[in-house]
């Protein structure tokens, strides 16, 4: 294909044509489609190396002869044995279906296990039901939806349910809710929607991550609402997963939203630094490739609160080191911290932009409630003045994992003040006040949007 080989020589400048011909040209193109091309790898260390070192430089230069961007999907190739009877059968029902239809659904990363999750402490119902879904009883609620700010390993989770599901003998289909818009989007482009709600309503069960993509896709969310009803109906296994309840979703049909509380809501909580410290041991335990005390202390330093940024930086490093060794043997990871600086220096800038502060907090929280801070941090006892005050305490709290005492040095008031407020701000969420649900949704989506709009302005 003349426009990945193109932009394979482009590349070759600033990786290295020993990189390309170890990482890239193994690469098996599956098919193209003018704006899409297929891709599949043959282990997860391909796929984890093209998504860090690749995937972004796609975005920017990978283009068809028309000038419009292509889309890359990368699969992981099938590694099950099978029969010489097997594959006869399989090649005789792959030449029978256009290939235009078949879907090619997200990878699932096999390390994503409940083994390897490490529940945040607040927040450990997730873990316990996904964990203990059986294929022999009915699901105790359904559908599952989590909700959880970016990095919290929701989509950990439910990989880790769709491996357990499938190990149990079930059709289960994962996917990110813009690769359901895809689906939908070709299907009606190619008259398939018969195939294409085959693919998805004959299954077992149904994993959907980054819900809030569903947003103002009109046909996407007509779709998926009778794809939703459908499996209900047939008492399959739906879980769900978005940045925030299904009452803080903006721009989604009312309907959907009501159905996405049918069964269970739960938050996925962050992790405190002991339980990071867990994670980091138990992936770089996995990997064979574990780490020096002052490494793994300076990676938490470095990304405090974030699990998605803690496991890129991690695999960063070790890719380095994979980069290096033709044998693909890990060995321990001898990087200094002036090398993991170097090699880390563009995601350690991301995360420095991205870094929710106390005073970012009280900044939000006056923006919204229109209050001066030093209003926010008087001691006025006024309705129109405590709540704010107290939902800022509540997220140095949630956010920041900071204790009471030093929630209280912010504001000037006593530890069991601050535990008083955040206790009844957490009550008022689990009973359902709107007139505190409402505003920590809104100033939560905030925290989103800086960081995101951060990131696009840092490139």
């Amino acid at each position: 294909m003349e426009a990945w080989e193109n932009f394979l020589k482009l590349q070759e400048a600033d990786l290295g044509a020993a990189t390309i011909l170890k990482w890239l040209h193994p690469l098996k193109i599956l098919r193209f489609d003018a704006c899409n091309l297929y891709l599949e790898a043959t282990d997860s260390f391909q796929i984890s190396w093209f998504e860090e070192h690749v995937r972004p430089r796609a975005l920017s230069s990978l283009y068809n002869n028309n000038k419009k961007k292509i889309r890359v999907h990368l699969t992981l190739a099938k590694t099950d044995p099978a029969t010489p009877a097997d594959n006869r059968e399989l090649n005789k029902t792959k030449n029978s279906l256009p290939q235009k239809n078949d879907l090619i659904f997200d990878t699932i990363d096999p390390s994503f296990s409940f083994e390897q999750f490490i529940e945040p402490p607040e927040t450990p119902l997730p873990f316990k039901l996904l964990s203990t879904l059986n294929a022999k009883e009915a699901p105790p609620f359904n559908p599952i939806y989590l909700y959880g700010d970016s990095g919290r390993g929701k989509t950990h989770l439910l990989m880790a349910t769709t491996n357990h599901l499938r190990k149990q003998g079930l059709k289960v289909v994962y996917a990110r809710a813009d690769t359901f818009t895809e689906h939908v989007v070709a299907a009606i482009r190619a008259g398939e929607m018969r195939a294409f709600r085959q693919a998805y309503r004959n299954v077992d069960a149904l994993v959907i991550d980054d819900v809030q993509v569903f947003a103002r896709k009109a046909a996407t969310q007509e779709e998926f609402f009778h794809t939703f009803n459908t499996l209900h109906m047939d008492g399959k296994l739906v879980v769900l997963a978005a940045d925030c309840a299904p009452q803080g979703l903006q721009n989604i049909e009312s309907r959907l939203v009501s159905r996405f509380e049918w069964g269970i809501v739960l938050q996925v909580g962050a992790l405190n630094q002991e339980e990071l410290l867990r994670m980091l041991e138990k992936k770089t335990k996995a990997m064979n490739c574990p780490l020096s005390p002052e490494l793994m202390s300076f990676l938490l330093e470095t990304f405090p609160s974030n699990t998605k940024s803690l496991t890129r930086a991690l695999q960063a490093l070790i890719l380095r080191s994979h980069l290096d060794d033709r044998d693909h043997h890990l060995p321990n990871l001898h990087v200094t911290i002036y090398q993991a600086k170097v090699i880390l220096n563009d995601l350690i800038v991301e995360e420095q932009k991205n870094k929710l502060t106390a005073p970012k907090i009280l900044q939000h929280i006056c923006d919204y409630f229109g209050l001066p801070p030093e209003d926010l941090l008087s001691k006025a006892q006024s309705r129109d003045r405590v709540l704010p005050r107290q939902i800022a305490m509540y997220f140095c709290r949630k956010e920041l994992k900071l204790s009471f005492i030093k929630i209280g040095d912010v504001f000037a008031k006593d530890h069991s003040t601050v535990m008083s407020s955040v206790k009844l701000i957490q009550s008022a969420i689990d009973t359902g006040q709107r007139d505190v649900i409402d505003p920590v949704e809104a100033i939560r989506k905030r925290f989103r949007l800086e960081a995101g709009s951060q990131i696009l302005c840092g490139g």
